[in-house]
């Protein structure tokens, strides 16, 4: 599913401002649905031990570089839902995942906050608000038109 690692580069290189504010070491991870046994409503306290069947055991990561060289998408190794390391979870069924890349030179992130008020992506906050303040995520919970501060700020 993550075949064409060059695609996701390609689409993050294109919104990088959106992550210019973002701390080195904040990661978002992206899990097939099929893979993981994650259901929507469950909750993840009983899934800490729970083995994906991921393909080649991978998970998609997008991660700021320690070097300040911006986001980066690569693969890291994820049998175990502790094993994920994100900040954030996308978790979209096979049509999802399919729709994504599909749009991938076009605006994915738009296929991916509609696909996450369907349902059809599972969206994981793995750190407190303030936590992802604090590592500058409010631009991009933005654009995924999800509730970030709030309000009143």
């Amino acid at each position: 599913m993550f075949d064409d690692l060059p695609a996701w580069q390609a689409m993050l290189d294109r919104y990088q401002e959106l992550f210019s504010d973002m701390l080195p070491g904040s990661c978002i991870g992206i899990l097939p649905r099929s893979g993981t046994g994650l259901m929507p409503g469950k909750h993840l306290a009983g899934l800490s031990n729970a083995e994906f069947r991921l393909p080649d055991g991978k998970m998609l990561a997008w991660e700021i570089s320690a070097e300040g060289s911006g986001m980066r998408a690569d693969f890291r190794a994820c049998r175990k839902f502790d094993e994920a390391r994100a900040d954030l979870l996308l978790v979209p069924d096979d049509a999802a995942f399919e729709e994504i890349r599909r749009n991938l030179g076009s605006d994915p992130l738009s296929t991916i906050k509609k696909m996450i008020r369907c349902g059809n992506i599972l969206f994981f906050v793995m750190k407190t608000r303030h936590q992802l303040q604090d590592a500058g995520y409010e631009d991009f919970l933005d654009t995924l038109g999800l509730a970030f501060l709030g309000a009143c700020r």
